[in-house]
């Protein structure tokens, strides 16, 4: 008699490997970004984190700073260079009032940006391109406001 509760792995949609990766790492960054602020690690340089301590301390990240991080994060990966130095100039000054959103934005912006290069060097054999980095963030985006896709 053949086990059963393992036939639903037949009907499951096969999804390629650079898939899988990406999807894993948005729920891991979205996890992450969740319980901000991050552990600190080889990441963050000492000069960094003094500059940057109010981005430490100030907790969750609100949900509007924590959008726009992975937005310019996003043109970042990109390479768009203008389209981010707009959004830093038009929407950093009306969205990060104090001091300390600021710090965390700009924090979370590095954090984001360098744990997808990090992957990107991980998976080097997934030959993922920075395109397919900027839809991980996509994914993370979708699974902290629970948007649905479309």
């Amino acid at each position: 008699m053949r086990d059963r509760k393992w036939d639903f792995l037949y009907e499951k949609e096969k999804q390629p490997v650079r898939e899988e990766i990406l999807s894993r790492f948005a729920e891991e960054l979205a996890s992450e970004l969740e319980g901000w602020p991050p552990p600190l690690t080889e990441w963050a340089s000492e000069e960094l984190r003094r500059r940057l301590a109010a981005g430490f301390e100030k907790g969750a990240l609100r949900p509007e700073v924590l959008r726009l991080s992975l937005e310019l994060a996003r043109l970042d990966l990109a390479r768009e260079d203008e389209a981010f130095e707009a959004r830093m100039r038009n929407d950093v000054p009306r969205l990060c009032t104090e001091a300390s959103d600021r710090a965390a934005l700009e924090l979370a912006v590095l954090f984001v940006t360098e744990r997808c290069l990090s992957l990107k060097e991980w998976a080097e054999g997934a030959r993922l391109t920075r395109a397919d980095l900027s839809r991980a963030l996509e994914l993370a985006e979708r699974r902290l406001f629970r948007v649905a896709p479309g």
